[in-house]
């Protein structure tokens, strides 16, 4: 490398590397999100985990082909190239025949998955080159070139939103293409030939984000919720909507028929209605009203109307998530005085206050308060006596979903959630929940447990007393009460029951011949499998022998829709006629991304053995994948712990990330502290053994060294203590402002990603003193073991909780401070040094 092109203060390099990986984070959030609404959003997990593999790939390239050259004409072409890249492996992405819902069919299914990997791949792999280059050749900088690194990364994930919600999937990704661009313009603005082809490319990607041309359209699944409602006869795409929480299309079908439960005693027809589907999957609907009643009798026949059957005109009424509005009819139809509503994705408020104001007859506006954010979090900020609460249905074709939401987390059915809502309730309130029926029986039941668990948690002593439940041709509802249930409260549910032709399944007292009587199954199921959760003395046996998980979930393993046992695959197999289709969900497909991450990653890093040659620093490379893999794991954790803080999963998701990445860049941009002793001294004893020294150099001795890094400790500490911690701490902030409950989750952050921050340049720098050669494979070790530690937090998660996923985390920080402190360090230093 030329010596002009070697000090990384030379203007261009370091915002060179922070645009690089500010379009690289970018195109990672953005292909998440496009793969949400293309296909579902585990598979997203699963096809852009996989890709980031091209970042480890770049170190095993620059390990079998060592002689590449670090210059800035160099690297600016590279940046060019992945700006290029970026914008075709969308294309190819978009193009490819790959859908999750026919791999059980379809053989190509599986090669068309492997061509998604390879493409995507591709971008990752010139921005991982880049980066791995820029760090092998100014090693002796690399704390402040990691801290540029992560910087960018760090804006990427807040700046990825604001682009979406304007430009929408294709807009953003051609916004990442031009900040690509900008880094190779950034990296040498010289050669005219290079200019004009960058400019001239640029002005494409210009035109395009004016212009949108359809062949940047996403290809969505024609087996999601929008296209199948769109093939209904007649039906249209009125308008699409983004922002940081999703996509909402406004759409006219057939298919729009949203009344979940309805009786069949009704035999008059629903008003109008226009659709609203979130992320082309969860499908609601928006009901024409005038203000007259009658225009809205059909609620009366609904299965959410019990709540108010049973209590008559109650004074407040708590709904969460409504929508497109179908339970606020309900409550306006019976009268209820007050309504309050909360809205974790304010897309819909607008659309509602907005276009479809007039449509829905203002529903929004009279008689209805209106919080934007989760049900959750504003009954912990701001407890509110309710008569009835409930959580509604939320897709209209919910009977149909192949049910891919496995790993989706929901922190609004947990115990804990459940325990605000019921304390929330005045001593007659009533909970009331409502999900379709998804045979075969798990989520129903699971609901009964979590109420149950919630119930004794607050230190009632007979749960089953203050639980009922009834199930419809098509739902399921479950109704708590704070006080137990009565005589006339179950002479109310069983008329109602009556009137409607509503099944009942459970009520206090309730006997089995009563269960299964209109809509029926082989056998009274619901009814059973109801009775032994909330029987303490059939509990446990029960658990243990249903081939479904359906104990109750709480803040620390959020996953309600998670209910696949591994110990139970054959057995399920078999109970569901030897057909696979049941497993596509993601809770067996995360184990399968875990494989194809052990194989791919350790295919990549076997490739270059033989040329590294790490007799002296094998352990280093330990250290890196370790390192790597609790990065993963303490921040897919803190972004966890933060969603329920900060009101809005979207918005919580880019600021934890922002936090981190901030405070590790932090940490990296002083950790030459610990290293720039160990640098000099090193040169000072290479002077002393060529005899261009005189004299005794100080001799910096291994313990010396290891006492610089004492305090890298506070890593597996801190995170040991947020494992006890944190929840307490934050429940303590959570009535403050939201504008200071970010800055709490900011100074929260900051001590945990600031010694973070540090591990990695520390690692380079004491490598680059040992074999600046096996720098590159260090990088590709690190990034296949970040891919790794990405999905093994979700593994551990879903099996053990979000604190044993931190517990592994330490663990993981702490054997690589073993790695440190008790490497045979002096011997090494004295054989490449003296």
């Amino acid at each position: 490398m030329d010596q002009k092109e070697k000090h990384p203060e030379d203007l261009g390099l370091l915002p060179g590397v922070g645009l690089t990986s500010l379009a690289t984070l970018m195109f990672q959030v953005a292909l998440t999100r496009i793969f949400s609404v293309a296909l579902w959003h585990h598979f997203a997990f699963m096809v852009v985990s996989i890709a980031f593999f091209g970042y480890g790939a770049s170190g095993t390239f620059l390990m079998i082909i060592p002689k590449t050259r670090c210059t800035r004409p160099g690297l600016s072409r590279l940046a060019f190239i992945l700006s290029v890249t970026i914008l075709f492996s969308y294309w190819c992405s978009n193009r490819i025949p790959f859908d999750p819902a026919r791999i059980t069919w379809d053989r190509y299914q599986w090669i068309y998955l492997l061509a998604c990997y390879a493409v995507l791949a591709i971008p990752f792999f010139f921005a991982g080159l880049i980066l791995a280059l820029v760090y092998t050749h100014n090693s002796d900088k690399i704390g402040h070139l990691y801290a540029w690194d992560l910087t960018g990364a760090g804006l990427g994930c807040t700046g990825i939103f604001l682009v979406y919600s304007r430009v929408g999937e294709a807009g953003s990704v051609l916004a990442v293409c031009l900040i690509a661009s900008l880094a190779s313009l950034v990296f040498s603005a010289g050669g005219w030939k290079l200019n004009l082809v960058r400019f001239f490319w640029m002005g494409i990607l210009c035109v395009f984000l004016v212009t949108s041309p359809e062949f940047l359209n996403i290809k969505i699944s024609p087996y999601k919720t929008l296209n199948v409602a769109l093939r209904y006869p007649g039906s249209r795409l009125l308008e699409t909507r983004w922002d940081a929480a999703g996509r909402i299309d406004v759409i006219e079908s057939g298919a729009v028929r949203f009344a979940p439960g309805l009786s069949l005693q009704f035999h008059g027809s629903l008003p109008h209605q226009i659709g609203m589907c979130l992320d082309a999957g969860k499908l609601n609907a928006v009901t024409q009203f005038s203000g007259k009643r009658e225009e809205i009798a059909f609620t009366e026949f609904l299965p959410a109307s019990l709540p108010y059957y049973m209590l008559g005109t109650p004074n407040n009424v708590l709904i969460m998530e409504p929508m497109g509005g179908l339970d606020i009819l309900i409550a306006r139809y019976h009268g209820a005085k007050k309504i309050v509503t909360t809205h974790s994705n304010p897309l819909f408020v607008r659309l509602m206050m907005g276009p479809m104001k007039a449509f829905s007859g203002n529903l929004y506006g009279d008689n209805v308060d209106v919080v934007q954010e989760q049900g959750r979090s504003f009954l912990l900020r701001a407890p509110l006596a309710s008569d009835v609460i409930q959580l509604p249905v939320t897709d209209s074709l919910g009977g149909l979903s192949s049910g891919l939401y496995g790993l989706a987390e929901d922190y609004t059915l947990t115990v804990e959630a459940f325990k605000t809502y019921i304390g929330a309730l005045t001593p007659d309130g009533l909970l009331s929940v409502t999900q379709y029926l998804l045979p075969p029986p798990r989520h129903e039941i699971r609901l009964a447990a979590v109420a149950s668990a919630a119930l004794k948690a607050m230190g009632i002593k007979e749960p089953e007393r203050h639980i009922a439940a009834i199930r419809t041709w098509g739902t399921f509802t479950l109704v708590i009460k704070r006080n137990p249930f009565t005589i006339p409260d179950v002479q109310r549910i069983k008329a109602f029951c009556g009137r409607l032709r509503f099944d009942l399944v459970y009520y206090p007292g309730m006997v089995r011949a009563e269960a299964n009587v209109f809509n029926r199954f082989p056998g009274p199921i619901y009814h059973d499998m109801i009775e032994k959760v909330l029987n303490p003395n059939k509990r446990e046996a029960f658990y243990e022998e249903y081939v479904f998980d359906v104990r109750p979930v709480t803040d620390d393993r959020p996953f309600f829709y998670h209910s696949f046992r591994m110990d139970k695959v054959v057995p399920l197999y078999r109970a569901v006629g030897n057909k696979w289709q049941l497993f596509i969900e993601g809770g067996y497909l995360v184990y399968l991304i875990l494989l194809q991450a052990l194989v791919i990653g350790l295919f990549l890093v076997a490739l270059p053995l033989k040329k590294a040659r790490l007799s002296s620093s094998w352990w280093l490379m330990v250290y890196f994948g370790l390192i790597g893999i609790a990065f993963m794991l303490t921040e897919v954790c803190l972004i966890q712990r933060f969603v329920l803080f900060l009101v809005r999963p979207a918005y919580a998701f880019s600021a934890v990330l922002f936090s981190v990445l901030v405070a590790t860049a932090l940490g990296s941009y002083h950790s030459p502290t610990l290293t720039q002793t160990l640098t000099v001294e090193a040169r000072l004893r290479l002077q002393d053994a060529s005899g261009q020294r005189k004299g005794l150099a100080p001799k910096l001795s291994a313990g010396r060294f290891r006492r610089r890094l004492t305090y890298l400790v506070a890593a597996p500490i801190l995170i040991l203590a947020y494992t006890l911690c944190l929840d307490n701490l934050l429940n303590l902030a959570m009535s403050w402002p939201l504008i200071v409950r970010h800055g709490v989750a900011f100074l929260v952050i900051l001590p945990l990603g600031f010694v973070m921050g540090m591990f990695f340049p520390v690692g380079v720098r004491i490598l680059s003193l040992h074999s600046e050669s096996t720098i590159p494979w260090a990088w590709s070790l690190n990034g296949c073991a970040s891919v790794v530690g990405s999905v093994l937090a979700v593994v551990i998660a879903l099996s053990y909780g979000f604190k044993a996923v931190l517990c592994a985390a330490a663990l993981a920080y702490a054997l690589a401070l073993f790695i440190l402190f008790a490497g045979d360090f002096s011997y090494h230093w004295d054989k490449d040094y003296t």
